[in-house]
């Protein structure tokens, strides 16, 4: 075989497969031929140029420049030569570290064929190109390094991050998936790029179609697409989720888009418990506003049957007959009944809307608890309960509205003469501590069951005692827990059905440091 050099003269072939080893060397490349028989070894002159060898450094078998491949790399090298040799590779290829003069490792890609056999099958001539690719390799690793990286930091994501892509015929792919996906979809990042359609055939019926519509808006708009839509998880979980996701036109004129979505179950739970505070909120106001409304326009015509009835019984120039007189008491007690009951209704409404302004000043516990007493001794009477003396230290002092508080106590008394048995016993007594005070309200009474205490003090709610025959509205309770409330105070309750109740009202303590802080506070 011959060539022209410049001059049109011809050139001689090993001239020419000079040059031409020269080209690829100056590519990056080299060309070596090898004789298994022999291991003889030709053409490695350039290999080794690429590693930083002279041409007194020649190699000239396979078993010297196996000296050359990285330890590691020698048994997988001859692996890859033999697949070949046995016909089941048609090219012999590896990737292996080879050594250079100055001892770094270079990334070497060895690719060859068997040219020539011996009449006996055995190989003969291998030929084959060497190529540095450590350039290529050190790219790939940063890029390996770089996406371990962004894997890692998806990975501590809450959300899905992922890569969808549709060519706008048949079903679209994601092409990536971060690995959190199995926590929020119930499916594995495997599992979804597999089957593209997957996640679509969860979303719920209602949810299907607005999705699918405001995806292919955004596939022709190009505009980012928000999502929000809830989906059936595999274990049969129905979930929230909430995405966005970012389209841009591909080479083929396919969309592919870049998006994260997450489970937004909690947060739509959370809002709808907010609407729904909320609207009982507004209907709590509503009905506050309209049982004070009501108990305003009821007391004035209550109060003028009451004064009638008054008159009756005291009128000397047209005097009633017994039966009259009987029948005259009944309207003013049931009149009386009635009036107690809206004068608990304006307090509850006053309180739950904040309007029930207190005066709180240095209360005198003792006295206070004393005239309370007095006052229900007539009704302990007539039920045949025994009132127990007071037990209370003389000089304590409370921070409260006497008003309010006496309020508080007298319907703490009065529920424990009314809800007792006959010979029972009602106590009453206060306990100091540095910073509250304690009056607690004891009761041999019938007690309250405990599946029913936390509903004690609902409003209109009168448990068990609604058919007991004792008079009652259900509003005593929450009236007096809301004051005690106002007064920064709290009520606690502890009962045994059968055997009777504790009802503590614990309040803060006036110490004497505190009173003379406040009278010193006060303007001369």
């Amino acid at each position: 075989m011959t060539t022209l050099v410049s001059n049109g003269a011809p050139a001689p072939v090993r001239d020419y497969e000079t040059l031409v080893r020269a080209a690829l060397l100056g590519a990056g490349t080299s060309v070596w031929e090898w004789n298994p028989q022999t291991d003889a070894l030709s053409g490695v002159d350039s290999d080794l140029t690429l590693l930083g060898y002279g041409p007194a450094e020649t190699r000239c078998t396979q078993q010297e420049w196996n000296q050359l491949i990285h330890p590691d790399d020698v048994a997988d090298n001859e692996a890859r030569y033999q697949e070949h040799a046995r016909g089941e590779s048609p090219f012999y290829e590896h990737e292996y570290r080879a050594r250079t003069k100055d001892g770094q490792w270079r990334w070497i890609a060895e690719r060859g064929r068997i040219v020539e056999w011996s009449a006996d099958g055995q190989p003969l001539r291998v030929v084959g190109t060497l190529v540095d690719v450590t350039q290529r390799r050190q790219a790939e690793s940063r890029a390996l390094a770089i996406a371990a990286q962004l894997s890692e930091t998806a990975r501590h994501v809450p959300g899905v991050i992922y890569q969808y892509r549709h060519s706008g015929v048949g079903d679209g792919a994601f092409c990536y998936v971060s690995e959190s996906c199995y926590d929020v979809l119930g499916l594995t990042a495997g599992e979804v790029m597999r089957d593209g359609a997957a996640v679509l055939r969860m979303i719920e019926r209602e949810h299907y179609g607005p999705t699918i519509e405001a995806m292919k808006l955004s596939a022709r708009t190009l505009t980012p697409w928000r999502f929000d839509f809830r989906m059936r998880r595999p274990d049969g979980a129905l979930r929230w989720m909430t995405g966005t996701s970012t389209p841009q036109r591909d080479s083929d004129g396919g969309v592919l888009w870049y998006g994260y979505f997450e489970d937004s179950t909690e947060v739509h739970e959370l809002h709808l418990a907010r609407q729904s505070a909320a609207m009982a909120q507004a209907a709590n106001r509503a009905k506050t506003e309209f049982l004070s409304h009501m108990s305003h326009e009821l007391r004035t015509p209550l109060n003028a049957v009451m004064g009638f009835a008054q008159l009756l019984r005291i009128d000397e120039s047209d005097p009633l007959s017994p039966n009259q007189r009987r029948r005259v008491a009944l309207i003013h007690e049931a009149g009386d009944h009635l009036l107690q009951m809206i004068s608990e209704l304006l307090d509850l409404t006053r309180i739950e809307s904040g309007q029930l302004a207190l005066a709180c000043t240095e209360v005198s516990l003792p006295a206070l608890l004393a005239e309370c007493m007095d006052m229900l001794q007539p009704l302990a009477d007539a039920a045949s309960v025994r009132l127990l003396p007071i037990e209370a230290p003389p000089t304590l002092v409370v921070h409260a509205d006497a008003t309010r508080l006496r309020q508080v106590l007298l319907n703490l008394l009065c529920n424990a003469i009314k809800y007792n048995r006959p010979q029972g016993t009602v106590r009453l007594l206060a306990l100091s501590a540095p910073d509250e005070v304690q009056v607690q309200v004891i009761d041999t009474g019938v007690g309250i069951a405990e599946a029913q205490m936390p509903a004690l003090g609902e409003p209109f709610n009168r448990l068990d005692q609604r058919h007991s025959g004792i008079e009652g509205t259900g509003i005593g309770l929450a009236v007096t827990r809301g004051l005690i409330q106002l007064m920064s105070g709290r009520l606690d309750v502890r009962s045994t059905l059968g055997e009777g109740s504790t009802f503590s009202v614990i309040l803060p303590r006036v110490t004497e440091a505190g009173a003379n802080a406040q009278s010193a506070s006060l303007p001369t």
